[in-house]
């Protein structure tokens, strides 16, 4: 029996190494392929060495496109077929020719343990990890695609610098499972919306809740609309697979799955100047207060440029944009103009933004990093959160699935302002939500004044508790 070329002989026994095609090699994502056949004996190794180049053959001649033939136009057997032979009977000599490996029975005894090791391959080893057979209804894939891995690879290259760092890494969870399931060799253009929602259910039953599994699907499907960009794919199978349905959302926030706005008693206690006093940095004090006359979410808070700060209509404000290094928004609708309430200027924000400015200082809170990991403001929602449970503080949900912290600011502004008899439409336009989808909001109204928005400040009567003569000591 002659030695197939991809069979390597090792103190531990024989080794199964087989060399990819070049032209493969960048879909598969690896040039060599390595197996241990766990075996000392040449027969039965020789025999699992053919039936693994017999799968990888026929793998490598999906990913290009074709069905049967061999490259020399000839069909190899399967090792199915080898088998189904063998127990049929079958027992006559052969002579098999695989990829430049052979194997040659010219005896009963070679024969048998040939097909015994082939058998035994067929029960026990897996077939190697390409992609899978789309179901008989599915129309027919090309196959002629890149691989899961490199995909994802070339997604994070491309896409994920853009990205917020904790997306990005709430996106590589959700890609981690997902190659789990179908293998980072499978072709992107063979995976089917059948095979995807196996997947999405399998998180479910795995443990996870069905709003973590939304949004794993929510974030593999943005690969999928990057690859379809790229020309891999003609469509997303991931998009929409799975969804929380509105009675669902109506649901958890019965459960009182949601931040909860601050009462007064609890602003009181988190703003007294004795509490106040206890977040030992300025800036986190002015954060706590800027989010508390703005309803401004802490990451557009963290970022402000000390360019942001312009005087309208004889009112100073603030400019909520992404026009600066570093900053993002949420939204189109999150680029705004914010009038600063006037406890805001009587406590000291524009004599801060002077001295920083007479500093050489670009931003308003210099200290906060815009490129942490946990994204913009993450130290400022962090530090925080921390005061809350301060002893003399002690602010926590009031249900069980609750939530509080700096977010609970942006829903007491809106709770405030709810009762000021403010339009919805500026109210919107005040913190940073869509306006209305129709004609009359998106074509024809323009964006409202500084002098319009600061109506909005008969909402926000802090002024008649705060301490500001001894808060502004606090804050210089």
């Amino acid at each position: 029996m002659r030695f197939a070329n991809y069979l390597v002989h090792r103190p531990s026994g024989f080794a199964f190494r087989l060399i990819v095609p070049a032209d493969l090699q960048p879909v598969v994502g690896r040039r060599v392929v390595k197996k241990a056949l766990g075996t000392h004996d040449r027969v039965s190794a020789q025999a699992i060495a053919l039936g693994l180049a017999a799968q990888y053959a026929l793998a490598f001649r999906q990913l290009r496109g074709q069905q049967g033939a061999t490259m020399s136009g000839k069909r190899s057997p399967s090792v199915a077929e080898l088998v189904h032979g063998f127990h049929a009977g079958k027992n006559e000599v052969y002579h098999l020719d695989i990829a430049k490996g052979i194997l040659s029975a010219t005896d009963d005894a070679d024969h048998q343990r040939a097909m015994e090791a082939l058998e035994k391959l067929q029960k026990t080893w897996q077939p190697p990890a390409m992609p899978p057979s789309p179901p008989s209804t599915a129309p027919a894939r090309s196959g002629f695609g890149i691989a899961l891995g490199a995909a994802i690879r070339s997604y994070g290259a491309i896409e994920a610098p853009g990205l917020k760092p904790d997306t990005w890494d709430g996106r590589q969870r959700a890609l981690k499972t997902f190659t789990a399931f179908f293998g980072e060799y499978v072709s992107v253009d063979t995976i089917t919306r059948p095979q995807v929602a196996e997947w999405a259910g399998k998180l479910i039953t795995d443990g996870a809740s069905k709003r973590t599994a939304v949004n794993y699907v929510s974030n593999v499907a943005q690969v999928f609309e990057f690859l379809i960009q790229q020309g891999y794919v003609p469509d997303n199978p991931v998009k929409g697979v799975l969804v929380m349905k509105k009675r669902e959302k109506a649901a958890r926030k019965a459960q009182g799955f949601t931040w909860e706005p601050f009462e007064l008693d609890q602003l009181k206690r988190i703003y007294s100047p004795e509490n106040l006093k206890r977040m030992t940095k300025p800036h986190m004090r002015w954060c706590a207060l800027i989010g508390l006359y703005t309803g401004a979410r802490v990451g557009e808070v963290a970022q402000i440029y000390l360019r942001d700060f312009v005087e309208e209509q004889g009112i100073w404000c603030v400019r909520l944009t992404a026009d600066n290094d570093g900053q993002s928004v949420k939204s189109e609708s999150s680029n705004r103009l914010v009038p600063l309430h006037p406890d805001l200027i009587e406590l000291g924000l524009m004599e801060r933004v002077e001295r920083l400015r007479a500093a050489g200082e670009e931003r308003l809170f210099p200290e906060v990093r815009l490129d942490g990991k946990a994204g913009k403001g993450a130290a400022v929602s962090s530090g925080f959160s921390h005061h809350l449970t301060r002893s003399t503080v002690a602010v926590s949900p009031r249900r069980q699935n609750g939530r509080v912290g700096f977010h609970s600011l942006r829903k007491t502004v809106i709770h405030a302002l709810q009762g000021s008899g403010v339009s919805d439409e500026r109210r919107r336009a005040f913190v940073g939500h869509e306006g209305m989808d129709d004609v009359h909001s998106t074509v024809y109204m323009r964006a409202w004044t500084a002098r319009e928005l600061s109506e909005l400040w008969a909402g926000l009567r802090w002024g008649e508790w705060l301490n500001n003569n001894a808060l502004h000591g606090l804050l210089r």
